[in-house]
């Protein structure tokens, strides 16, 4: 990012023509904004059911019709055994070298095992080991407190013991979603078998969300959102008023009372430049959250409108700007009172 500044010009957003919807991050404004201060000082299914291994319980075989099972996106260890595929170095590094999302912390890294935990809410498989989109995921979802990202060791047929007993594997990466914190401890299920065939895990990384934000005096929140808000235009009219990016730094960190500051300051500008009927546009909704860039925390971003939007516009997860991947992560809303 350059060094130019336009942070501190709140006319600059009161003189700025309407901007369309929706509401893209404005990457080449991020840009000219000052760098950010770093100061030195870490089971078989595609969707929707996991494959949890219960207290007490042992590993199950279970007969299936050699039916093809969707192709995994991870490489597969030669040989292609589950030995291997736990000891597989490649995979055990991608667990190493993952990012931790921001806004979460790290319950456990690498662990051999899934969890087998309180308030499950689903799963997902996604095309890499992405940590940042299974926190995206979470955000998304109501109520989700933890993620656990993982590769499994799946059969790519429906394995029969009569006639695929053991067949090629294919190497998932598995996303789940859960509504209580998680810990090392409940990372339990090892996995099990269908038919000869061992589905086991490797790479098993654990993550709790952070805690919300403070309530602001004179607005009423914080609202979680799982992403930023995207508002259409209402009965034709344009309710964003644009956006303030505070970098970070040793005096600004992840604080939206700074985008209430904001608000209340761009609303204190324009009473003062009405337009010509005197009338002029007031702050009465903010939605504050953190823009990473490559899964390293850039600032604060401060998206203002003249109304309310409920958590369902919140609709913008990301963008990609070439190979640069921009996330949105501890994103709220507060509204005025």
């Amino acid at each position: 990012m350059r060094s130019t500044c336009f942070i501190s010009a709140l006319v600059a957003v009161a003189a700025a023509a309407p901007a369309p919807s929706p509401q893209l991050m404005d990457l080449a404004a991020i840009d000219a904004a000052p760098d950010p201060v770093f100061v030195s000082a870490p089971l078989d299914v595609v969707s929707d059911i996991p494959l949890t291994k219960r207290d007490g319980a042992t590993l199950t075989k279970r007969d299936g019709t050699c039916a093809p099972q969707p192709a995994g996106s991870g490489p597969v260890p030669s040989p292609d055994t589950a030995e291997a595929f736990k000891a597989d170095p490649g995979l055990q590094a991608m667990a190493n070298n993952a990012p931790t999302p921001d806004g979460y912390s790290s319950a456990f890294s690498n662990l051999d095992g899934s969890l087998s935990a309180s308030k499950y809410m689903g799963l997902h498989t996604l095309k890499s080991f992405d940590t940042l989109g299974c926190a995206s995921l979470c955000d998304q979802a109501d109520g989700c407190e933890a993620i656990n990202m993982y590769i499994e060791r799946d059969p790519s047929v429906n394995a029969n013991t009569n006639d695929c007993p053991d067949p090629p594997s294919t190497t998932n990466y598995k996303c789940t979603l859960w509504g209580a914190p998680i810990s090392a401890e409940q990372a339990t299920n090892k996995g099990q078998y269908r038919a000869e065939f061992h589905v086991v895990i490797t790479g098993s990384n654990g993550y709790n969300k952070a805690s919300p934000p403070d309530p602001i005096d004179g607005f009423t929140g914080p609202q979680e959102l799982g992403g930023a808000i995207n508002a259409p235009l209402d009965n034709g009219k344009n309710t964003y008023m644009g956006y303030k990016y505070y970098p970070f730094s040793q005096t600004q960190g992840y604080d939206p009372a700074t985008c209430a500051t904001a608000c209340k300051a761009q609303t204190a500008y324009n009473s003062r430049h009405p337009a010509a009927d005197g009338t002029y546009a007031t702050c009465s909704f903010f939605n504050a959250y953190v823009l990473s860039q490559n899964a390293v925390p850039q600032g604060l971003y401060c998206s203002m409108y003249t109304r309310s939007w409920a958590p369902s516009y919140a609709t913008n997860y990301g963008q990609y700007r070439g190979s640069d991947r921009y996330t949105v992560s501890r994103s709220y809303s507060y509204t005025l009172a």
